[in-house]
């Protein structure tokens, strides 16, 4: 995938995984499911060096749940753009 400006970030949040997806912001571009990552701070700190390499800038994404906002609050904290979205708005 060519270097694109913007990485949008899909995740689907479980109790004990996280799948994770992502598209470049460019036309045509191709949704890429990257698989399952575990739940812990430093799945996510390895999932976003592996994504940072494509991208200047990450945007992630997933529906508000059970799990709570703690994935929010790592990412924010990172100073990452991320949007909890309801489940009736998806």
């Amino acid at each position: 995938m060519k270097h694109s400006s913007t990485l949008y970030v899909g995740l689907n949040v479980h109790k004990e995984s996280i799948a994770v997806a992502y598209v470049a912001d460019a036309k045509d571009a191709e949704v890429l499911y990257l698989g399952s990552i575990g739940t812990r701070q430093c799945d996510i700190h390895k999932l976003i060096r592996q994504l940072h390499p494509k991208s200047a800038q990450l945007e992630f994404v997933y529906e508000a749940g059970f799990c709570g906002y703690w994935l929010y609050r790592y990412l924010t904290k990172k100073r990452l753009l991320c949007w909890v979205v309801a489940p009736s708005l998806i």
